[in-house]
């Protein structure tokens, strides 16, 4: 099964601009990669090489989960192929297993595509097994699972990372094309169950005339937004782009304050902080030509919300 969202990938031309705008401005600590946490743990300030992706890779925790920012070396690579196509921002989706050869079984046989099969032996003693699923029939969505093999069946110990009052990831949204298509993916196929807040229907969002579904993964969720015109900003992005990643929702504990802050370093917010679609709760969203591509959303529960 899934037991919580591993990271969110993605592409970027500057690793430097990265490390600047999610720890400088946000204010997340900048964690590498592959050393267990300690008291002698080493943090990789400018990043990690992995020669068989042809990047150079930065990570960032955000509460339990990561950031994975990618910097492409090679330009004949399929990520600065990426890049170049759709500029800076979401690339993919990683979901930590505690079973990789079951759940690569399952989405097979739910239709899904299999691009890179499980690497690494399950009898290792530490270090991770991955395996990706093409975005095709996965609503556009490049998936990768990841399983710990840390020595003695131990879970290496989790950084927790926060920047001011942002906490964690609330969840990360995907923009899908009807509400049967995502349930089908998500519940029968993934094996996620529909949040106990969230009608069958989807929650309606006025503000921008869409219905959410909430899927819970570990600590956040996977939030996938319908669009019900086709005037919306969500539903332009899915008439230009088709379905996919959408946005990264950090939970705060001071909207105001947060928001404040990240104005003041130069962040773009779109509209005003207000009521979200749930009640007890409050939103705000910055730009994504200001976030490296990427739209965001700051989300604070303040009585009734989830």
């Amino acid at each position: 099964m899934f037991t919580r969202i591993h990271h969110v990938g993605l592409v970027v031309g500057d690793l430097e601009a990265a490390r600047r705008l999610w720890a400088d401005v946000y204010g997340f600590p900048v964690t590498g990669y592959g050393v267990r946490v300690d008291e002698n743990r080493t943090f990789v300030p400018h990043g990690r090489e992995v020669s068989q992706k042809d990047v150079t890779i930065l990570d960032v925790a955000v509460g339990g989960t990561e950031l994975e920012f990618n910097e492409p070396r090679d330009p004949e690579s399929g990520t600065s192929r990426y890049l170049a196509r759709r500029g800076p921002g979401l690339h993919h989706l990683s979901l930590a297993t505690n079973d990789l050869e079951r759940d690569v079984a399952r989405l097979q046989a739910g239709g899904l595509q299999l691009i890179v099969p499980p690497v690494g032996h399950p009898e290792a003693k530490e270090g991770a097994r991955i395996a990706f699923f093409h975005p095709k029939d996965n609503l556009g969505v490049l998936l990768e699972l990841w399983q710990d093999t840390p020595a003695q069946g131990v879970a290496p110990a989790c950084r927790r990372g926060r920047g001011g009052g942002l906490t964690r990831l609330h969840h990360v949204g995907v923009v899908a094309p009807s509400i049967p298509e995502a349930r089908h993916l998500l519940e029968e196929v993934y094996g996620l169950r529909l949040g106990a807040h969230c009608p069958p229907e989807g929650r309606y969002a006025a503000f921008d005339h869409v219905r959410a579904l909430d899927f819970p993964v570990g600590e956040t969720e996977i939030e996938v937004v319908v669009p019900q015109d086709s005037s919306s900003g969500t539903a332009r992005f899915l008439a230009s782009r088709g379905p996919g990643l959408h946005h990264l929702c950090l939970s705060s504990e001071d909207i105001e304050e947060d928001m404040g802050r990240l104005k003041g370093a130069g962040l773009q917010e779109v509209g005003k902080v207000g009521p979200g679609a749930l009640p007890g709760v409050k939103v705000g969203w910055l730009h994504p030509r200001s976030n490296l591509g990427v739209l965001v959303e700051l989300w604070q529960d303040v009585g009734g919300g989830v």
